[in-house]
C-alpha cells in the first residue's frame, strides 16, 4: 500500500495484487519507528492510521530484571513520535485511504505466481494462464516471499528462535512506549497498540517445549515473573483463556533486492529478529528510497542499481545492530552477561548514550562507525564493570577465572563486532562491482 501511494504520488499507474480476499490471519509488524511515521505522513497515510486508533509511541523502557528499576530511552524531540497499531486495522485504513487514489487500483483475491520476461527483463507477472504487464514488478510479499526464489536472489537464512504473540488488556508502566524485559530465557518485547490493549512478543528459544499446554506453563512459570507484577496475572490469563500465535523467527539476510524490471521491498528483502521493532520502518524506507530513484530515471536499470546501494546501505547497519542487541539481550554466556551489565550503564550514564542508541534502534544513525564507536564504549564499560567485581572477590583464583572469562569471552565480542562491521563492507563493495552484471540488460 505504501509503495503504491509512493510511485503513484509520482504519476505512476500501480495496479496491487493482493493474494488474499481479506488481511493475512498470521501476526505482522505493529510497532514503526519515527522516521517510518515521517514517511507515512509525507505519503497522506498517517492520518488514516491515527483514524483507526494507532498510538503514539515516545519511545522504549528497558529493565535488566524482575527488581530493576526501567530505564526510559526517548526519541528525539525533533524527530517525532512512533506509532504502534493492529496490523489488520492498519492494512485496511490503507486499502481504504489508496481507493480514492486517481492512479491506483487494489485487487483483492488476485494471486500471483510468476513472472513474465522478454530479452531478459522482468516485464509483468503471471497469474495462472494469464500474464500481466508493466514497466516495473515490485515484490512485496514478506519475508517468506515465494516470488524471491523465482528471481535468483536466494537470501541466507538463520533461524534464531520461536516468537510468541498475544494480547493483554491493560496499560504498562510507561505510558506509550515500547517496553523490553529481560531476565527470562528470551526477551520480552511489550507495546500497545490501541486503547488499553498490550501486545507481547516472547523470544522462546529453539528446543523449548512444544504444544500448547508446554508453552502456557514455560511462559507462565520461567517469563511472567520478569513482567511487572501488575500485568503478570492478565498474562498469564491471557495465555490460558484466548488463542496465541507462535511463529518462526528468522534473521533473512539478500545480496541482491534488484534486476532488470523487478525489485524487493520490505520483509521480502530481507529481515532481522523483530526485537527492535525495524521491519515496518524499514520498508517504508525501501519505498520512499524507490520511489526517490525512479522520479530521478524512471524504471531504468541504473535507477534499479542506485535503489539496491541505497537500500543496502541502510540495511546493513539494522541488520548488524540487530543481531548484535539481541545477542546480549539474551545474555546465554558470561560475555554476554557482561556487555548486557554494559549497556545499562551505558544507557544510565547520560541522556547522550540514551539518544545515540535510540538512533540507531530507530534507524535515524545509518552509519557503520557510529555503531562501532558506541559498541566499544558499551564494551570499555563492561570491562570496567568485570574488573570491579575482580575486586571483590575473595581469593585469588576466583579473580583469575573472571579475568580469564572476560577475556575469553567479552573482549572477543568487540572482535566480532569489528569483523562484522568490515563484512558488511565488503558485501557491499562487491555488490557495488556486480551492480553491473545484475542490472544491466
Amino acid at each position: 500500500m505504501a509503495a503504491a501511494a509512493a510511485l503513484s504520488n509520482d504519476g505512476a499507474r500501480v495496479t496491487v495484487l493482493e493474494a488474499t480476499d481479506s488481511v493475512s490471519r498470521q501476526f505482522r509488524g505493529e510497532l514503526i519507528h519515527p522516521k517510518g511515521v515521517r514517511a507515512l505522513e509525507s505519503l497522506g497515510l498517517k492520518a488514516p492510521l491515527l483514524a483507526a486508533d494507532a498510538i503514539a509511541i515516545e519511545g522504549f523502557a528497558v529493565t535488566p530484571s524482575a527488581d530493576a528499576e526501567l530505564l526510559r530511552l526517548p526519541y528525539r524531540r525533533q524527530h517525532g513520535q512512533g506509532l504502534g497499531i493492529d496490523h489488520h486495522a492498519m492494512v485496511l485504513s490503507m486499502r481504504s485511504a489508496l481507493a480514492s487514489r486517481k492512479h491506483v487500483t487494489v485487487e483483492l483475491g488476485a494471486k500471483v505466481t510468476g513472472f513474465a520476461r522478454s530479452a531478459g527483463r522482468v516485464v509483468g507477472v503471471t497469474q495462472g494462464e494469464h500474464t500481466r504487464t508493466a514497466d516495473l514488478v515490485v515484490v512485496a510479499d514478506g519475508r517468506n516471499s515465494r516470488l524471491r526464489s523465482q528471481l535468483d536472489m536466494a537470501p541466507d537464512i538463520r533461524l534464531l528462535s520461536h516468537t510468541i504473540v498475544f494480547s493483554v488488556r491493560g496499560q504498562l508502566p510507561v505510558a506509550r512506549h515500547g517496553h523490553v524485559f529481560l531476565g527470562a530465557p528470551g526477551p520480552i518485547l511489550a507495546y500497545p497498540y490501541g486503547p488499553d490493549l498490550i501486545r507481547f512478543c516472547v523470544d522462546v528459544p529453539l528446543g523449548a517445549a512444544k504444544g500448547r499446554e508446554a508453552i502456557v506453563e514455560l511462559l507462565s512459570t520461567r517469563y511472567a515473573p520478569f513482567v511487572p507484577a501488575a500485568l503478570r496475572e492478565a498474562m498469564v490469563r491471557s495465555l490460558r483463556e484466548t488463542p496465541f500465535e507462535g511463529c518462526a523467527t528468522h534473521a533473512i539476510s539478500t545480496s541482491r533486492c534488484a534486476a532488470p524490471g523487478v525489485v524487493l521491498v520490505g520483509d521480502s528483502g530481507g529481515c532481522a529478529h523483530p526485537l527492535t521493532a525495524s521491519g515496518m520502518t524499514n520498508a517504508l524506507n525501501d519505498v520512499l528510497t524507490l520511489a526517490d530513484e525512479l522520479a530521478r530515471g524512471g524504471p531504468s536499470n541504473e535507477a534499479l542499481q542506485r535503489y539496491q546501494r541505497r537500500r543496502y546501505d541502510f540495511v546493513r547497519m539494522r541488520e548488524m545492530f540487530t543481531d548484535a542487541l539481541y545477542e546480549v539481550f539474551c545474555a546465554t554466556d558470561p560475555g554476554a552477561r557482561a556487555l548486557q551489565a554494559g549497556v545499562f550503564s551505558y544507557w544510565r550514564s547520560s541522556p547522550r548514550s540514551q539518544a545515540a542508541s535510540m538512533d540507531i534502534l530507530s534507524g535515524e544513525e545509518v552509519r557503520p562507525s557510529r555503531f562501532i564507536a558506541e559498541y566499544s564504549m558499551v564494551a570499555g564499560l563492561s570491562a570496567l564493570d568485570t574488573l570491579k567485581g575482580v575486586r571483590t572477590q575473595p581469593r585469588l583464583a576466583q579473580r583469575a577465572h573472571v579475568l580469564k572469562s572476560l577475556a575469553r569471552t567479552g573482549l572477543t565480542r568487540i572482535e566480532d563486532a569489528v569483523g562484522r562491521t568490515a563484512k558488511t563492507a565488503l558485501e557491499r563493495y562487491r555488490l557495488r562491482l556486480a551492480d553491473v552484471d545484475v542490472i544491466a540488460p
